[in-house]
């Protein structure tokens, strides 16, 4: 079939609800499946139905430390609910009867050629779908948790939406990587070589926007979904007396799970704008070899987001005692971490890091010697605030004292002052000076800073915003180009980035072996495979 009426025919059939008669096909196909029947088509449209549109990506995945496996296959059936295909229930409240027929009879044409129209236009048609509109300002309380039917008609939209979200994004790659970018095969003319290269750019900068499209909806759709998803999955008694607190821890860990992946659309969105920076050049060593200079804050910085969040292992202990629940709440969280990490980030990195194949890379490196021996004078109140939460670290679960909040965000201020400052040494003027300030390793002041149970732990960590800040810092000794800096983050920002890029001898990026969870369309799940990074 020539691919314009195939795309003709696609568009009638999405235009008809046809993701939801997919969905349909893909249940029926799955049910007979995973029941012992075996895989049986009718023609080769429905198997190319089968293999790209239900089960593409083949497998989702779960990642955590080995010793953390345990717990993270505790959680997998709950996130397992955000890929698994509708029941049979689902399937006759949404009109699946007929659509098995339809969409068979479908396949016979238009979906013998799943081409890059058929990819582009499902991308489309998802992305428009993953909106839920109405239920951002849904008021999980007692009465809408314990109450089944205001619970489950939201929970199941909202886990709807997440499944298009992940469609859309396998189906946004699969669309992106039908185009064949072999420059070097195609083109001799330098001239048709930059012309292309440029368009090049414009598809990859549209690519990673659509990403930060649908990323962004996706984590506004977890902060919705976290706490139905996790009474459910807890098995919380609608009658135990306990609830309201339970509510209200949950509400707090669904807060720490959506400042860490906040970050993560701030990134991509840099990422979109920085990329038509790319610039081009031919080999002045090699006729008809060509570089591409990339600027710092490209999507390679991506790789810097934090691999696992260290919420159980970090916080289980202290809030054991307070919040019998909160370490199943941290591995639920952990979970969704790793599973949009490999299925979001890792899709919109590598589909980059593949398209820029076919030429030599140069990045751009960030001119600043390594930090680990730099030391700062700092105020010894805030230092000692610092290595105090370090060793009387709290339950995040727990409410803290206005006093102590305000107390925190002066920290990160006085700390910003000294870092502008740049006093390298202790201002030995009097007695009284030297006991008010002390002298500290620029690395090991950042370490502390950004620590999990330090003053940064409510900030949002974007790579890119962090390597901007501290470039912009470093390279600017009157500080007044840097005008955009935030105060009361600044210290976040930058100590983020020096101790990521610039401390060698405070490197987090250590060898660990990582095993993981295959989830499968149906929501069952199996673990075992270890890997060392």
């Amino acid at each position: 079939m020539h691919p314009w009426p195939a795309a003709a025919s696609w568009l009638l059939f999405l235009a008809a609800n046809g993701t939801t008669k997919l969905d349909c096909f893909c249940t029926h196909v799955a049910d007979v499946y995973y029941q012992g029947g075996g895989l049986r088509f009718q023609n080769d449209g429905e198997e190319n139905l089968w293999l790209t549109y239900c089960v593409y990506p083949r497998a989702y995945k779960l990642e955590a430390t080995c010793e953390n496996l345990e717990r993270l296959s505790a959680a997998a059936p709950a996130v397992a609910r955000l890929l698994q295909l509708q029941s049979p229930a689902e399937e006759r409240e949404r009109g699946c009867a007929g659509a098995l027929e339809q969409v068979r009879e479908f396949s016979e044409g238009a979906a013998d050629e799943f081409s890059v129209q058929q990819w582009c236009l499902i991308a489309d048609h998802l992305a428009g779908s993953c909106s839920v509109l109405g239920l951002d300002d849904t008021d999980w309380n007692e009465e809408t948790l314990a109450t089944d039917h205001l619970r489950r008609p939201v929970l199941s939209q909202l886990l709807r939406a997440l499944r298009q979200i992940m469609k859309a994004v396998s189906a946004r790659r699969g669309c992106a990587d039908q185009h064949d970018w072999n420059f070097r095969q195609q083109h001799l003319n330098k001239s048709e070589f930059e012309a292309d290269y440029s368009v090049y750019l414009e598809h990859l900068a549209n690519y990673t926007q659509d990403i930060a499209h649908l990323i962004s909806l996706g984590v506004t759709h977890t902060s919705q979904v976290f706490v139905p998803l996790a009474f459910e999955h807890m098995g919380i008694h609608p009658n135990d007396q306990r609830l309201h607190g339970w509510i209200k821890d949950v509400r707090r860990v669904r807060d720490m799970l959506h400042t860490k992946l906040r970050g993560w659309v701030h990134d991509m969105q840099s990422v979109s704008e920085q990329m038509m920076n790319y610039k081009i050049e031919e080999d002045k060593n090699s006729s008809g070899i060509y570089l591409i200079r990339r600027p710092l804050l490209n999507h390679r910085l991506l790789a810097y987001q934090t691999q696992f969040l260290s919420f159980h292992d970090d916080f289980s202990a202290l809030c054991e005692e307070q919040h019998p629940k909160a370490s199943e709440m941290f591995g639920l969280a952990n979970a969704l971490y790793s599973l949009y990490r490999n299925s979001w980030i890792e899709t919109a990195r590598i589909f980059n890091e593949n398209n820029s194949s076919y030429f030599y890379i140069v990045d751009e490196e960030w001119q600043l010697k390594d930090r680990s021996n730099a030391t700062l004078s700092v105020d010894t109140g805030c230092l000692q605030l610092l290595a105090d939460a370090l060793d009387h670290p709290t339950c995040p679960l727990e409410d803290l004292p206005p006093e102590t909040i305000e107390q925190r965000e002066q920290c990160r201020v006085q700390l910003w002052d000294d870092m502008v400052q740049r006093l390298p040494h202790i201002p030995v003027t009097s007695y009284l000076a030297y006991t008010q300030r002390a002298s500290v390793n620029l690395c090991l002041l950042a370490w502390m800073s950004v620590n999990s149970f330090s003053v940064c732990q409510d900030v949002s960590f974007s790579m890119i915003q962090s390597v901007d800040d501290a470039r912009c810092f470093f390279g600017s000794p009157d500080h007044k180009s840097c005008p955009e800096l935030n105060v009361t983050y600044a210290i976040c920002s930058v100590s983020r980035a020096i101790l990521l890029l610039k401390c060698r001898d405070f490197s987090f990026h250590k060898q660990v072996e990582v095993c993981g969870v295959s989830l499968r369309p149906d929501g069952l799940h199996s673990e075992g495979y270890g890997l060392r990074f």
